[in-house]
């Protein structure tokens, strides 16, 4: 065996990791969303998108609601987790409001939580910039309060919607977000600034626990699947109006951004985004992972299991490397949660949750996710901040960067040949087999 070493660095956390493997590991492909190079400004993007709406306008929802320019407006921003410039994005609305005689009084800006923490007023300036907190009310969503939350029905096939009500109750309604794979939706954006961004944890509960029982191949980076047919459904029947939504290249620079209609639009932006996000590889024995741009917690990192998924041989290998600055969840609840049964099947998990013996039950889904990429292949983890009891809860197995090197040694030896590896650079993919 040579002794010679490739070496490889990946993002962990807010700087790099290094390590090297022995040259006999065949590297099939780098992964990550492709870059692009922009020859539009941001400003020129936006717009350029909101004259050019697809399928509906801002104008066309003032003209449609009844009060004109005295609406009241809601505007819908994802939080700090999420990789949106509204920024950039809510100065442009709020002229364009103006222009239509709608006041930055007449405005709300409510941070679409779902069920995570609330952000700190330094996370609000970061997220918003500064003037925009000046300008307008910000206010935001609380899941687990059914006081500031409607209950406005049933989806179709039978999830019971509550809504957070100041967003429900303004005139004309906005949902910002960005477009990227998402494995409990198929795709950020659109409608799911809504659900869960503004639904009530009931509704949030059912729809996550629905998307856990659908294999991971016919939702993660699929747009048309069953629950996304939820998701907007509730988008639509919540009435929102118009969705502004941005498409980022591997840099995290902004390449496109689609306005309009909540499906039609979302939909668009979806075909963009999948020429960045959807890589083709050959099939891998292990998949080296990096969080990044999921690395905060655990509850975004397991998501990178996912991409590592689609793209391994059964009996395969995820080593991730998330270096996690907020543990497994900020949200005790959550943390508890994936403790109790990140080590269980999924058939486990879900007798539990219909036996209403949980209590988080968008925990227990992510938990069922993660379950049922580990009854494909085995999962590691590098990081600095779960002990290997954690891990060993979460269904994961907790090494050392030194051993990673033990690893491929052993798959080497069970396989009796050298093992394809892939390295995942930025977790945010949903790599399509060739």
């Amino acid at each position: 065996m040579s002794s010679k070493q490739i070496s490889i660095r990946l993002r962990y956390g807010c700087g790099d990791i290094e390590f090297s493997f022995p040259s006999y590991a065949k590297i099939l492909s780098r992964l990550k969303p492709l870059d692009i190079e922009s020859v539009f400004s941001i400003d020129f993007l936006i717009r350029r998108a909101l004259s050019n709406p697809i399928g509906l306008s801002l104008k066309d929802l003032i003209d449609r609601s009844r009060k004109g320019g005295e609406s009241t407006v809601a505007i819908l921003s994802d939080d700090i987790s999420r990789p949106t410039p509204v920024d950039a994005i809510i100065p442009y609305l709020l002229n364009e409001l103006n222009s239509f005689g709608i006041k930055n009084e007449q405005v709300k800006v409510i941070i679409a939580l779902g069920t995570h923490r609330e952000m700190n007023r330094d996370e609000l300036k970061m997220k918003l910039g500064e003037k925009i907190l000046e300008q307008v009310e910000v206010v935001q969503h609380n899941a687990y309060d059914y006081s500031k939350l409607l209950f406005i029905g049933k989806t179709g096939s039978g999830i019971p919607i509550w809504i957070n009500k100041e967003y429900y109750e303004a005139d004309i309604k906005i949902g910002l977000g960005n477009i990227a794979p998402h494995p409990a939706a198929g795709w950020s954006g659109g409608g799911k600034i809504v659900m869960p961004g503004v639904c009530g944890a009931e509704t949030v509960d059912i729809v996550h626990f629905y998307s856990s029982l659908h294999p991971i191949e016919e939702i993660f980076g699929v747009r048309d699947n069953v629950v996304r047919r939820e998701i907007d459904e509730i988008a639509i029947k919540s009435g929102l109006g118009i969705i502004v939504n941005t498409i980022l290249d591997g840099r995290k620079n902004v390449v496109d951004i689609v306005v309009g209609d909540v499906v039609e639009a979302h939909r668009y932006g979806v075909k963009i985004a999948e020429d960045i996000y959807r890589p083709r590889t050959p099939i891998a024995d292990i998949a080296i992972v990096s969080a990044y741009p999921y690395d905060i917690d655990y509850w975004q990192a397991g998501k990178s299991y996912l991409a590592a998924y689609l793209a391994l041989r059964k009996r395969g290998v995820a080593i991730l490397f998330a270096k996690l600055p907020e543990g497994i969840s900020p949200i005790p609840q959550h943390t508890k949660t994936l403790l109790e049964l990140g080590n269980l099947k999924p058939k486990e998990i879900e007798e539990k949750i219909r036996r209403n013996e949980v209590t988080d039950v968008v925990a227990a889904s992510i938990a069922i996710l993660i379950s049922k990429v580990r009854e494909k292949v085995d999962l590691y983890i590098v990081t600095d901040s779960l002990n290997s009891k954690e891990c060993e809860k979460l269904g994961l197995i907790k090494i050392s960067l030194e051993e990673v090197n033990n690893i491929i040694e052993e798959i080497r030896k069970r396989l009796n040949r050298d093992p394809e590896i892939l390295i995942i650079e930025d977790s945010s993919i949903a790599p399509r087999i060739y």
